[in-house]
């Protein structure tokens, strides 16, 4: 019976953190778009991730940028092939932080994209 209900558990768990994982992005990205702070940031580090025996591919930049406050910041971001290839390690890219929360940040692409379906 116990592992009838892990069984069943486990599974729920996991659609259960996916779920909030894609909501809290989402508010995320509208946070951005009401509240965004453009700046520019330096790529430090870009790197391809795939999904096991998968032929999916990831394509991630790590950047720093550094708020209106003088903190400091990095973000990973998965971004189009596209992004990945027109930026270089060490070089700039565009980003946007939300000024309530300046930890929250986006390549602006990607905010413009968000920007675009919400209308704004």
């Amino acid at each position: 019976m116990i592992e009838v209900l892990i069984g069943l558990l486990v599974p729920v768990l996991i659609v259960g953190a996916m779920i909030f994982i894609f909501v809290r992005r989402g508010l995320q990205m509208r946070e951005l778009c009401e509240h965004g702070v453009e700046t520019t940031g330096q790529i430090v580090e870009k790197r391809v991730v795939k999904a096991g025996k998968s032929t999916s591919k990831q394509w991630k930049i790590v950047y720093r940028y550094t708020d209106s406050a003088g903190a400091t910041h990095s973000h990973t971001s998965v971004v189009s092939i596209e992004a990945y290839q027109n930026h270089e390690e060490g070089g700039p890219i565009q980003v946007v932080y939300s000024a309530k929360r300046p930890v929250i940040s986006a390549p602006k692409y990607l905010v413009d994209q968000a920007r675009k379906a919400l209308g704004k």
